[in-house]
C-alpha cells in the first residue's frame, strides 16, 4: 500500500475513533433531548464510516472513481439525515 493511502486509512480510522469518543462523551441528560443527541451522534459516526468505506472500496475492491464517489456521497447524505433528525428531535424537547 502506498504511503498516501496508508495515511488516508489512518486518518479515516481516527475520524471514527473521534466520532465514537464524541458519542461516549455526550452529556448524561434524559428524555427527548437525550434521544435527539444520540441520533445526532450516530449521524456523526456514520460520517466517519463514510470516509473509511470510501478508502476501503477504492483500495480493496478497486472500484472506479465515479462509483466510489457516489457510494461515499450516499453514506454522507445518510449521516447528515441522521444529524438533522437528531436536531429536530432535540428541538421538540424544547417545545414541550
Amino acid at each position: 500500500m502506498p504511503v498516501i493511502e496508508a495515511i488516508s486509512l489512518v486518518l479515516d480510522i481516527l475520524l471514527i475513533i473521534a466520532a465514537i469518543l464524541a458519542y461516549l462523551a455526550r452529556p448524561r441528560i434524559g428524555g427527548e433531548l437525550a434521544r435527539g443527541l444520540r441520533v445526532l451522534l450516530v449521524g456523526v459516526v456514520i460520517l466517519g464510516f463514510a470516509h473509511l468505506v470510501e478508502t476501503g472500496l477504492f483500495e480493496l475492491f478497486q472500484l472506479n472513481l465515479e462509483v466510489n464517489e457516489v457510494a461515499h456521497r450516499i453514506f454522507v447524505g445518510y449521516g447528515f439525515i441522521m444529524i438533522i433528525l437528531g436536531f429536530l428531535r432535540m428541538r421538540r424537547a424544547f417545545a414541550e
